[in-house]
């Protein structure tokens, strides 16, 4: 790891500050918005239908309380965020998800009547305010999930004490754990957060790659129990909500609708991504044995550096590199990155307490994200970089929405994130790179697409048979079995597998906070290697088009989307060309 003192680190004074006046306000403002919004439940009641004057105004009221309640509730989560072992973020954000149990609860009468008018009706208000389309067309598509408005209430309060509290035990159980630097032999022993131990799986050194992910799943082993449990008693939860009470066909079906992808296509999606996957990577992951002078490819080698010592930036070297990277495919794409750091809104330090991993928090349209990392100098941080600020572009281009479109699906969330770490990729080809720099750099980039596509589609297909197996009664040690199986499926005689990765799938944040959001990035690492085959063809000319698709945002779904973008449907040949492009970086290090 770099200790680096330039590191930036945001302040939330600028959104709220515990406990301060302007936020008490804001809470007092959420309420009485809330109670005048219940208020005109009479409007729709009993089967009456609202003029369209007055359907617009409940929409546009509806609006203005759901952005204080997300700018809130985005605060009380990047508070949690900042440290998550302090007991007053902990007790705000526990505060703000009941407030939110009672303000769905007061508002859902208008989506239960929006689900249950009749089409004719529909069709008509719809035109009534045609800046809510998509919107209230896909709301009356999920009428058949709907339950009655007593039961509605009673899961939005049970929520808030039950699942949501489990998650939040989850986040302050992994993110307080500590780490030993005994694998370490040239240093005294210290305790490690999850980012300073993780840096070393990507250490030139074979020793410090295999004892940081020793000591990694030495400590969630010792855990592991607790933390299966959780996760069991999260899919229960699911399956009894999602299948049992609202009669989704199957646990991940709920995401596919809430993404508005057709099952098909998902399906089309993993079974490409399980039958190429294994034999592609598989190509790849030989390669990098014979590269590193290895008779074979331990898992702990997976992500080590072909040079011999792993090549480090400070936080500003890294930063000038992704804006310039940014700033080269086009100048507005670069401005909108800058915004984050320029406005205070990047916390970059890694340090005890505060939430592993990195992401983008976009609340609502027009403001400026707030992206949390934990920079540790290494090349796969400056990628980082680069991934979680090309999602604040995606919301910034987004900012002409209504807040009913302005997040876009999971899927199409990791365009424009992952398209910024190609951009990266590309400054530093450009460079002249040669030799066993440029291998060097295209062996990273092979290591993201098999973590992007590969790993991730294997986590989705491990998710959905892990639901399946905890319904029927399987305890965390078949879990641990089942997941050591998927590896094994993934890898085959690839590189060497030990046991201790049977404990990796407790370490997933995604799977106990978003069931089945992993697939996401397969789907958008694979659409983002068709958009670049665009941009090469295209050059300048490209950028409107993808400017266009970014500034969708949930305005359309996905397969709309992609099909405007002029890239085909979304089925097997789709997939298996960005397969192709995967095979591409492949030759040139195979030559």
């Amino acid at each position: 790891m770099v200790f680096d003192n330039s590191i930036p680190e945001w302040n939330l004074d600028s959104f709220y500050c515990p406990d301060s006046e302007n936020l008490k306000l804001d809470l007092a403002a959420l309420e009485d918005k809330r109670l005048a919004f219940e208020s005109k439940r009479s409007l729709v009641s009993e089967g009456r239908k609202p003029s369209k004057e007055q359907f617009l105004d409940l929409i546009k009221e509806l609006e203005d309380l759901s952005r204080l309640s997300q700018l809130l509730c985005c605060y009380a989560s990047l508070y949690f965020a900042s440290d998550t072992s302090n007991p007053k973020a902990q007790s705000f954000s526990e505060a703000m998800d009941e407030k939110m149990a009672v303000l769905d609860n007061s508002v859902i009468f208008f989506e239960l009547w929006w689900k249950e008018l009749d089409q004719e009706s529909a069709d008509e208000l719809i035109k009534a305010a045609p800046l809510y389309d998509y919107w209230l067309k896909r709301t009356r598509a999920f009428k058949i999930h709907t339950l009655t408005e007593a039961e509605e209430k009673i899961i939005n309060l049970k929520n808030a004490t039950g699942s949501s509290a489990l998650i939040n035990l989850y986040d302050t159980i992994t993110n307080g754990y500590r780490f030993k630097s005994a694998f370490l032999s040239d240093q005294s022993e210290r305790e490690m957060t999850r980012e300073e131990l993780i840096s070393y799986v990507r250490s030139s050194d074979p020793a410090h790659r295999q004892g940081a992910y020793q000591e990694f799943y030495r400590v969630y082993a010792q855990g592991g129990p607790l933390l299966g449990r959780i996760y069991q008693t999260l899919v229960r939860d699911w399956n009894v909500e999602k299948v049992v009470l609202r009669s989704y066909q199957s646990a991940r079906g709920v995401r596919d609708k809430t993404n508005d992808l057709r099952p098909e296509t998902v399906e089309s999606l993993l079974r490409v991504c399980k039958e190429k996957g294994p034999s592609v990577f598989g190509r790849y992951f030989k390669a990098k044995a014979k590269a590193l002078g290895l008779k074979a490819l331990r898992r702990y080698d997976l992500y080590a550096p072909l040079n011999g010592q792993a090549e480090t930036w400070s936080f500003k070297e890294a930063m000038a590199e992704v804006e310039s990277a940014f700033d080269q495919f086009d100048l507005e794409f670069g401005q909108l990155a800058k915004r984050v750091l320029n406005e205070g809104r990047l916390g970059a330090q890694p340090r005890p307490g505060k939430a592993g991993g990195a992401f983008c928090a976009s609340s609502v349209p027009n403001q400026t994200p707030w992206v949390l990392t934990n920079y540790c100098g290494y090349r796969h941080d400056v990628f980082t970089l680069a991934h979680e600020l090309g999602h604040a572009v995606h919301s910034l281009m987004a900012k002409d929405l209504n807040l009913f479109h302005f997040h876009s699906a999971l899927p199409l969330a990791e365009t424009a994130s992952t398209f910024g770490e190609m951009l990266l990729a590309k400054r530093f080809l450009d460079r002249g790179l040669t030799g066993r720099a440029r291998d060097d750099l295209i062996f990273h980039l092979l290591d993201d697409a098999y973590a992007t596509v590969g790993r991730q589609a294997f986590f989705s297909l491990f998710e959905t048979k892990a639901h399946q197996m905890t319904v029927s009664g399987a305890t965390w040690e078949d879990l641990n079995q089942a997941y050591y199986q998927n590896l094994q499926t993934q890898f085959g005689d690839s590189l060497v597998l030990s046991e201790d990765f049977c404990w990796e799938w407790v370490s997933i944040p995604h799977f106990f906070h978003t069931p089945f959001y992993v697939y996401a990035y397969s789907f958008g690492q694979l659409l983002v290697y068709s958009l670049w085959r665009l941009y090469e063809r295209e050059g300048p000319d490209f950028y409107p088009r993808f400017k266009a698709v970014l500034a969708r945002g949930g305005s359309q779904g996905p397969e709309a989307i992609v099909k405007e973008a002029g890239l085909g449907p979304l089925d097997d040949d789709f997939w298996l060309s960005g397969f192709e492009y995967i095979e591409q970086m492949l030759n040139l290090i195979e030559r």
